[in-house]
């Protein structure tokens, strides 16, 4: 039998408007598409317009013009959206024909009498070909979007491209790169590459990462890196902040509870305050106050720990400083940093 044959004819239509839909073949719709429960495509979607359903399984890769708003969405390939996303549960990517079957329960279903499985009746043939080879375009588990991402948990086997807000409550996996205008977690984040904000970074519990870069202030439970931390602004932590293989270098202050280590070095424009002590590598070093006169280094540019640390390079040790004292000091503060303003003005615009 050819493999013309055997591929699913397409789905065309100009709106889609039904309670459920389900095609083994690829779906382009030329307005928006409003499914009340659930949508199963088994090869690539495109929908020039807005996205509403509750459940959304799609094989290959998504493609919406609008703005996507689900309960859950369930990817086996790529997702790019030209709005905002809004996932009230899990959304995840790189979801096999196996997973699949196995979440709609096809995979209890009797073989038909032509002898087909539950396969034939979910999947492209094309779309199990790319999966074999993980070849598509854009990336195979990349979630992209020209607005901001919402959902309550994300598993993503690529990366994560925004041009708004991330604002998740927890990332189980991100298998790529985390690049947003802000980044903001309410729990733990695992991203096996570099986590990357325009503005701040604010993660409520552990935040796992390859390299992390924050053009703003960094506040996290517990940070483990496994290259650089950087920041242009702070970096505040409740637990541990360490660096594996790479250096931590803040524009202005470090600060946690707990622990801070780099294997390199610990560079600090301000001060640096680690309430269960601080280290550094061996043939490296400890630089705070970078950005201040020396003489207000006691003041500023100190380095506070339960006993003096090895190779200060910088800074003035004084012992028994606590975050407490940090937040003293940044109540002070009265002049308004650039990347600051950017931010001030978007909230002022966006609450009037």
């Amino acid at each position: 039998m050819s493999t013309k044959s055997n591929t699913p004819a397409p789905f065309q239509a100009k709106r889609l408007k039904r309670k459920q839909f389900a095609s083994t073949g690829d779906v382009h719709i030329q307005g928006d598409l409003l499914i009340a429960t659930q949508l199963i495509v088994g090869g690539d979607l495109l929908v020039d317009g807005d996205l509403q359903a509750e459940e959304v399984f799609c094989l290959g890769k998504i493609t919406v013009t609008g703005n996507i708003q689900v309960q859950s969405l369930y990817v086996g390939q790529a997702l790019d959206c030209g709005g905002d996303i809004e996932v009230e549960f899990l959304l995840k990517t790189g979801c096999n024909a196996e997973w699949m079957a196995r979440m709609l329960e096809l995979d209890q279903a009797k073989a038909s009498k032509d002898g087909s499985s539950y396969m034939d009746k979910l999947v492209h043939p094309s779309i199990l070909q790319r999966d074999a080879h993980h070849e598509i375009f854009g990336g195979f588990g990349d979630i992209q979007a020209l607005g901001y991402l919402a959902c309550d948990v994300l598993d993503c086997h690529g990366s994560v491209q925004l041009d708004d807000v991330f604002d998740v409550i927890e990332v189980q996996y991100i298998g790529g790169h985390l690049s947003a205008s802000e980044v903001l977690i309410a729990g733990d984040a695992n991203c096996k590459g570099e986590v990357f904000s325009e503005t701040d970074i604010t993660v409520t519990g552990t935040l796992f990462a390859g390299n992390v870069t924050c053009q703003g202030n960094l506040e996290t439970g517990a940070i483990v890196c496994h290259g650089d931390i950087s920041t242009w602004g702070t970096l505040r932590a409740s637990g541990e902040i360490s660096s594996l293989n790479g250096e931590i270098h803040c524009g202005r202050w470090i600060a946690t509870k707990a622990t801070i280590y780099a294997a390199k070095y610990i560079k600090a424009g301000e001060s640096v305050v680690a309430e269960k002590g601080v280290s550094c590598g061996d043939d490296y070093g400890i630089l705070a106050g970078t950005t201040l006169r020396r003489s207000l280094w006691e003041s500023h540019g100190f380095v506070s720990a339960p006993t003096k640390p090895r190779h200060l390079l910088s800074g003035k040790f004084v012992e028994g400083k606590k975050i407490k004292n940090i937040d003293a000091l940044e109540k002070q503060r009265d002049a308004e940093l650039d990347w600051e303003v950017v931010r001030r003005l978007k909230r002022e615009s966006e609450q009037a």
